[in-house]
């Protein structure tokens, strides 16, 4: 397999990527150092009121190919989840994106909105209480990478994920891959991509 061609063909699927402003291939030096920011920025969240673990960013440092990109506003997040809770592995909360799916929800007596976006299965969890005794965790998933088109038939993809990286990490991500920029509305992804 050719990583240059590789990395050019999926560069260049990402650079096509609405809200994407520059994409690159993520160096293989940096995946322990980045798994070391983010288990950092772990113990720092929610100022104590709650654990959370940022299994995207986890999930796509175990691909086999990885990219970094930075977007802008335009990017489209889509209506999944970027932000969860568990309870061991059971989901007991999730952010809600979609309007239709939010109304629904708050027409049931068992959910209740911890903000506009945010809902808690109050059947599944003692809330506040279960994470305050950290019983419960928040978790940042991957996600699907459906907006990323490569098109080139040698290379067939199994799989392209996305993550997105604590503040921390983005703050690396931006000093080594992006000059260092600091603008309002910019912020970076990480992209697995396994073939």
């Amino acid at each position: 397999m050719d990583r240059q061609k590789l990395d050019k063909v999926i560069t260049i699927a990402l650079n096509n990527v609405k809200g994407i402003i520059k994409a690159g291939p993520f160096s293989n030096d940096n995946r322990r150092k980045m798994l070391d920011i983010e288990q950092e920025a772990e113990k720092n969240a929610f100022m104590g009121l709650g654990t959370v673990v940022n299994a995207g960013v986890r999930k796509v440092l175990t691909y086999e190919f990885i990219y970094v990109a930075l977007t802008n506003m335009d990017f489209d997040w889509g209506c999944q989840s970027s932000l969860v809770m568990k309870k061991g592995q059971e989901l007991v909360g999730e952010e809600v994106r979609d309007k239709e799916r939010i109304a629904e929800l708050s027409k049931r007596e068992d959910v209740w909105f911890m903000h506009q976006n945010f809902v808690i299965y109050k059947d599944k969890v003692s809330f506040p209480q279960d994470l305050m005794k950290k019983v419960c965790h928040f978790e940042i998933p991957g996600l699907p990478a459906e907006w990323c088109l490569v098109e080139d038939e040698n290379f067939q993809c199994r799989s392209i994920i996305y993550a997105n990286p604590s503040t921390l990490g983005d703050i690396f991500l931006k000093k080594k891959y992006f000059n260092d920029i600091d603008e309002k509305g910019l912020g970076t992804i990480l992209i697995g991509v396994n073939l």
